[in-house]
C-alpha cells in the first residue's frame, strides 16, 4: 500500500509541476526581435476538419511559419502533422493553405505519418535532407512549445529556436495548455521507454505505437 501511494505521490508531483513549469514559460515568453536564419521552419500541426479545413490553432501555426518564411529566414517549411480520421492528413492540408498564401511548392516538405509530438519529432527527423545539427525555426504555441522542443532534442536536433504562433497571449488556463500537466509526465516515460528499445536494437515498428 505504501508503495501504491508513493507511486500516486510522484505521479500528483508530475503533473503540478509539468503545470506550473509550462505556466511560467507562457507567462514570461518573449517573442524574440531578431530571429536567426535557419535551415527550416518547422511548423507542427494541431487539428484539421475533415473537409480540409485548418482549425484556429493549426491556422494560426501555419500562418506565423509562412511570415517567417516570407520574410526569408529559412528556404523552406516542413510541415509535421498526421490524421487519425479518414480525413487528409494535417500536413497535406496545412500545405494546400500554404500555396494558397504563395509558398512555392518546392519550398514545402510534407510529413505526414505523424499522431503525437514525439511522432511528430522521430519522423521529421526521418526527412533524409533535413540536417539536424542545423538551425530551425520550431512553431507552435507557447504552451506546446518546451514539450515540442524537448521531444525534437530528443530526435537529434541541436539547434532549435523556438517560435510561439501566439506571442503576445499573456497567461490564460487554457484546455492546451492544462493538458499540457498530464502529457508532459507521459511523454517523458514514453521516450525512455523508446530510448531504451533502440539501446536493446528493437524494431522501431515494434514500439512506435505506443508513441502516438
Amino acid at each position: 500500500m505504501t508503495f501504491i501511494r508513493w507511486i500516486f505521490a510522484i505521479a500528483i508531483l508530475s503533473v503540478w509541476c509539468a503545470l506550473i513549469g509550462t505556466g511560467l514559460y507562457v507567462a514570461m515568453y518573449e517573442a524574440k526581435e531578431d530571429l536567426p536564419e535557419a535551415e527550416a521552419i518547422v511548423v507542427v500541426s494541431g487539428n484539421a476538419g475533415k473537409n480540409g479545413g485548418l482549425f484556429g490553432e493549426t491556422e494560426a501555426r501555419l500562418n506565423r511559419a509562412v511570415a517567417l518564411y516570407e520574410e526569408g529566414l529559412a528556404p523552406r517549411i516542413v510541415m509535421s502533422g498526421g490524421t487519425t480520421s479518414d480525413a487528409e492528413a494535417v500536413a497535406e492540408a496545412m500545405k494546400t493553405a500554404a500555396i494558397t498564401a504563395g509558398v512555392p511548392e518546392s519550398a514545402i516538405t510534407v510529413e505526414a505519418a505523424s499522431h503525437s509530438t514525439l511522432q511528430n519529432a522521430i519522423f521529421t527527423a526521418d526527412i533524409e535532407d533535413l540536417n539536424k545539427a542545423a538551425p530551425i525555426l520550431l512553431v507552435t504555441h507557447r504552451y506546446h512549445l518546451p514539450r515540442a522542443n524537448a521531444s525534437f532534442r530528443w530526435a537529434g536536433f541541436t539547434d532549435i529556436t523556438n517560435v510561439a504562433a501566439d506571442p503576445d497571449g499573456g497567461l490564460e488556463l487554457s484546455p492546451g495548455l492544462l493538458w499540457e500537466s498530464v502529457k508532459w509526465p507521459l511523454n517523458v516515460l514514453r521516450a525512455g521507454a523508446a530510448s531504451a528499445a533502440q539501446a536493446g536494437n528493437v524494431p522501431r515498428e515494434d514500439y512506435i505505437q505506443y508513441l502516438e
